[in-house]
């Protein structure tokens, strides 16, 4: 899970690109919720809103795109919290910054470091960056 704060306009969400552990299709979900994951209970399923659950082909070499079935909007200057879990694992970049510390800033949204769980709504594991790609309008 990890957050996108958005600057100075709003932001809608269509598309994650998605890099798998391994090539191997996966059912996969994503959630998200309007604030960042600090602020709620981040391990409780009903506190999220799902916007993708499907079967999706994983591939360690290529980014995988999934149109979502409801855009994450981001107002200007607020943040939400994304979740993307798979069962057969999706690819995040081990982090040595701070959670919450922003990596990859654009002109439109930053996006900050989160954690991983070995599985779904479980105890945080470590810090991670998000190791995909974020499409919106």
């Amino acid at each position: 899970m990890f957050t996108i704060t958005s600057k100075l306009k709003e932001v809608s969400i269509t598309q994650l690109g998605i890099v798998g552990k391994d090539a191997k299709e996966s059912d996969l979900w994503v959630y998200y919720q309007k604030e960042s994951y600090a602020a709620f209970d981040a391990l409780n399923k009903d506190a999220w809103d799902e916007v993708f659950n499907g079967k999706v082909m994983l591939d360690p070499d290529e980014i995988v795109n999934i149109k979502l079935d409801e855009d994450i909007t981001i107002p200007a200057g607020e943040t939400v919290s994304v979740y993307v879990v798979s069962k057969k694992g999706v690819l995040y970049k081990k982090s040595s910054k701070d959670e919450f510390a922003k990596y990859a800033p654009s002109d439109d949204f930053d996006v900050s470091v989160g954690t991983t769980t070995k599985k779904e709504f479980q105890q945080p594991e470590k810090l991670a960056e998000f190791a995909g790609r974020i499409v919106y309008v």
